[in-house]
């Protein structure tokens, strides 16, 4: 039996009213408080072991703190802090779990508020706002954290530690947000100043809205994410300066979205909601906390997937060659000489031969110049090997040399000056006749080419700062209301084809966030796949999402030049794979080469696949200082029922030791394991007690080389 909180779901939520109204929060036995204290909406409370206060003088002081708010909001150029009045409270259960709903109306501002929180049982709270102006004109949103306030004060903070100069938090967030370094986690000391993390505004986008939070002090793991695909912001500030009289410290932060004011303009009589924040709070250590998102995330963020089964095997041929009808067969054979499930084309399928794929996007027909037969053919030959077909789009952009940007020049997005070369060719989802467009598009490119599988692309960059429009006396920054409109499309097309895989992509790993990600089957983390970078990006990404919505790319995209075969293969098997450009035209397969890819994709099929959607992850190399990483890289795998475990240890670059022992985390200590290392095929019984507690020493002396454990019970 389990002992695993994540195996026994709980939640409820309680309102009292003595002396100020307070909710208490309960989901797993992570447990959250707040309250309107003389028309402040404060937080009050948090706990991580799985108890509510039963009375108010051990809950937060909100006069004795300087940002007690639990949720921030600027309407007009004012901060709404104060003057709230109950207006309402109501839960109820839902689907993704218990759904409660705290109204409060302001009392100087024409504005209504409900707080949405939603439990599901896990140590995660899923948290956004809806805001209704109330008014007869329009108001403008400034700014909005759907979440802030204060961690519990840490008093005589100091003395819990161990070296008096350590701090007392620190953050682990993705420290670059470059094209490139998707997924490369560190730990940053907190300074006891303000400090932020920002992406997609401030900031470039391929950074993914997400942190940790470690009390070094304390113990506890407090991890967040931001379902937002448009700027965002995380702000902490830490007030830790010595002298008091108890030592305390105090801990505030705010969690929302972030563009140039105003954010959004709300009409009147209209309702807007906030992207979600999804935060819990858990004791233990990174792999408990990243666990709980983990399984928050596959509850109650990401819809069933199609046709019964997530994780596919998929293949297909991109722009990297001149595509034409002859190297596609032969992408196809290859592909299905492995056991590919999918196989797709990738960009220049609508354009001319010779032709640049991003000059024409936008006139999405089938290029009869390229495919003299159409597309009829190809679909039919990836049907006869058993696969499902597939085409990719870059849905939001609209090439220079295409027909819609000569009919439809208004359409182009724009800056504040009028200026539409910085986008790239955006088309502006904040005009409902371009986004109606989009949609009828990508619904018309699926029912015409009877398509199983939608690769959506994003290349055209960050959305800039002056990107937005006039609109009722303010201009109105453009990344709310283009998300709005991009979330109602997918939201709208998947269960219009329930049957399609739906595989999101942003110029590489530009959109992973929970807010687009939820509408796709899986989402492709970066476009750079070359060692050992490569390990560095899905050791990430798998903590920032369950790994089986995270893609790796063997073959193609240069990601070949670098590692040894096995180094590149074992990767995929720890998030979900795609192996493509085995071999040039008018070329066989290497035998060789085939016999170790159909082995990894059985070991997948075979083991890893099945326990996916309820299995754990185990990060025992979670970051390192820097984006090429140099030393040992180790990620385990273990079933929900600790019967089996696949363990990829990874001589990255520049080796330091040769010798790593390697103690699992995911094994049962009373049962017993066939244990086979793969590189010798060489197999021992070994009990899971030696396993995770004394260890099994591994050896490997070159850089970019790789062992495989595989470990079932006996």
């Amino acid at each position: 039996m389990s002992n695993s909180v994540l195996d026994r779901p709980f939640a409820d939520a309680r309102l009292a009213n003595d002396p100020h109204p307070t909710i208490g929060y309960r989901s797993g036995l992570t447990t959250y408080e707040e309250s309107l204290i003389r028309g402040q909406f404060v937080g009050r409370a948090w706990n991580g072991a799985g108890f509510l206060n039963a009375w108010d003088d051990v809950r937060l002081d909100p006069d004795k703190t300087a940002q007690p708010e639990s949720f921030w909001l600027e309407i007009d150029g004012q901060a709404l802090i104060s003057h709230w009045e109950w207006a309402g409270f109501e839960q109820q259960q839902e689907e993704r779990g218990l759904h409660v709903m705290t109204t409060l109306r302001h009392t100087l501002r024409p504005v209504t508020v409900v707080v949405h929180m939603l439990l599901d049982g896990t140590p995660v709270f899923t948290r956004w706002l809806e805001i209704t102006n109330t008014g007869a004109r329009s108001v403008a949103l400034n700014a909005v954290a759907p979440w802030s306030g204060t961690l519990p004060a840490i008093a005589r903070w100091r003395a819990h530690l161990a070296d008096r100069s350590q701090s007392l938090y620190s953050v682990g967030s993705m420290v670059s947000s470059h094209w490139g370094d998707e997924g490369n986690f560190q730990w940053q000391a907190l300074p006891n100043a303000r400090f932020s993390i920002d992406g997609r505004y401030r900031r470039g986008r391929h950074r993914h809205p997400m942190f940790v939070l470690r009390n070094n002090a304390t113990g506890e793991f407090m991890v967040g994410q931001l379902a937002w695909s448009g700027g965002y912001t995380f702000e902490f500030d830490l007030n830790a300066d010595p002298g008091g009289a108890d030592e305390a410290a105090r801990l505030s932060f705010r969690v929302g979205p972030d563009a140039p004011a105003p954010q959004r303009v709300i009409a009147p009589g209209e309702t807007v909601s906030t992207p979600e924040v999804h935060l819990g709070l858990t004791f233990g250590d990174l792999d408990t906390a990243i666990q709980a998102m983990h399984t928050h995330v596959r509850r109650s963020v990401i819809l069933p997937q199609p046709r019964g089964q997530g994780g596919w095997i998929e293949s297909g041929i991109g722009p990297e060659i001149e595509i034409t009808e002859a190297s596609v067969f032969h992408a196809i054979e290859n592909a299905a000489a492995f056991g590919a499930e999918v196989f797709f084309i990738d960009a220049s399928w609508y354009g001319a031969p010779h032709s640049n794929w991003w000059d024409t996007c936008g006139d999405w027909d089938v290029s009869l110049e390229r495919f003299t037969r159409g597309l009829k053919p190809i679909r039919d030959a990836v049907h006869a090997r058993g696969m499902l077909f597939g085409l990719w789009m870059d849905a939001e952009r609209i090439g220079t040399n295409s027909r819609v940007a000569k009919e439809h020049r208004e359409w182009w997005a724009k800056t504040d000056g009028g200026e539409t070369a910085p986008l790239g060719g955006l088309l502006d989802l904040t005009q409902p006749a371009a986004a109606q467009w989009m949609e009828e598009q990508i619904a018309r490119v699926i029912e015409e080419n009877e398509l199983e599988f939608f690769r959506l692309d994003y290349n055209v960059g960050d959305l800039v700062t002056g990107f937005g429009a006039p609109r009722d006396g303010y201009f109105e920054n453009g990344f709310w209301r283009y998300y709005e409109a991009l979330y109602g499309i997918y939201a709208r097309l998947r269960p219009r084809f329930p049957n399609v895989i739906l595989e999101n992509c942003a110029g590489g790993g530009g959109r992973t966030d929970l807010g687009m990600v939820r509408h796709f089957s899986h989402t492709w983390v970066t476009d750079w796949q070359i060692a050992p970078r490569s390990f560095t990006i899905t050791n990430g990404m798998s903590m920032a999402l369950p790994p089986e919505y995270v893609d790796r790319l063997v073959g193609g995209q240069n990601g070949h030049i670098a590692g040894d075969l096995d180094f590149q293969l074992r990767l995929l098997l720890f998030v979900r794979p795609s192996l493509s450009f085995l071999s040039p035209l008018d070329t066989s397969l290497n035998p060789a080469l085939l016999a170790r890819i159909t082995h990894m994709i059985d070991l997948y099929k075979r083991i890893m696949r099945p326990m996916r959607p309820t299995g754990r992850m185990y990060h025992h190399t979670p970051d390192f200082d820097g984006p090429e990483p140099r030393g040992w890289g180790v990620l385990e795998t273990a079933s929900e029922d600790r019967r089996q475990a696949i363990v990829g240890a990874f001589q990255l670059a520049s080796p330091r030791e040769s010798l790593y022992l390697l103690r699992l985390r995911g094994l049962d200590a009373g049962l017993r394991y066939r244990v086979t290392f793969d590189n010798s095929g060489q197999t021992a019984e070994v009990d899971g007690w030696t396993l995770m507690k004394q260890g099994i020493t591994l050896r490997l002396e070159g850089a970019l080389t790789s062992e495989l454990l595989i470990c079932e019970a006996l």
